[in-house]
């Protein structure tokens, strides 16, 4: 990295400069909550179904093209659970996502809406434009868009706020001292988010600060 960036592979060299910002330190970062419900008040007359997607996110953590895969069918209230297809899940794995008690409602209210077949017929690739064009609009407390803060995530960063709340609904709000405990909750969030259960290392990028 040193070498590609400075010309110089000498770690001592390296040392002496700050570390190059990355796609993945970018993605890292997490939207605040205060910033969601801005956004979420700028697109509530929005008329495409990226209105939908980032609420949809933001209550199950799915990802953007998961969002955009889903059927009328795979809300199933009277289990409470949403089956996320093959089609649109991160390497073809299906799963059934939990439908928390105070989210019912919203997901019956979007069954009755879209009843039968997918919720929409736009590409996951369209959704995120649309998102990152309100997420320009978008003002945040210190006076950045939403866009400046955020530059190179939509829905990723939606997924790390919701992998925070959930961690919180499960354990309390801040880190358990046994880290065994604190990786068992991890383990059931990151199940919730698609990824297999212990990834530590996925615990670093949802879950810090």
């Amino acid at each position: 990295m040193a070498k590609k960036n400075y010309g110089k592979d000498d770690v001592s060299f390296y040392t002496k400069f700050e570390k190059p910002i990355t796609k993945e330190s970018v993605r890292d970062k997490k939207m605040e909550k205060t910033d969601f419900d801005r956004l979420k008040e700028n697109m509530k007359d929005c008329r495409s179904f990226a209105r939908e997607t980032i609420e949809i996110s933001y209550r199950t953590g799915l990802r953007i093209d998961e969002v955009a895969h889903i059927r009328g069918c795979d809300i199933n209230l009277e289990n409470k659970s949403l089956h996320v297809i093959e089609e649109g899940a991160k390497n073809g794995r299906a799963r059934d996502v939990n439908i928390r008690d105070k989210d019912v409602e919203y997901f019956k209210q979007l069954k009755e809406k879209y009843p039968d077949g997918y919720l929409t017929q736009l590409k996951a690739d369209s959704l995120n434009t649309c998102i990152r064009r309100y997420m320009k609009k978008t003002i945040c407390e210190d006076g950045r868009t939403l866009h400046s803060k955020l530059p190179r995530s939509t829905n990723h960063a939606i997924r790390k706020l919701y992998a925070t709340m959930r961690m919180q609904e499960i354990r309390g709000l801040e880190p358990l001292s046994d880290k065994k405990e604190e990786m068992k909750a991890w383990g059931k969030v990151c199940v919730e988010l698609g990824h297999s259960e212990n990834r530590e290392k996925l615990y670093k990028t949802y879950c810090k600060d």
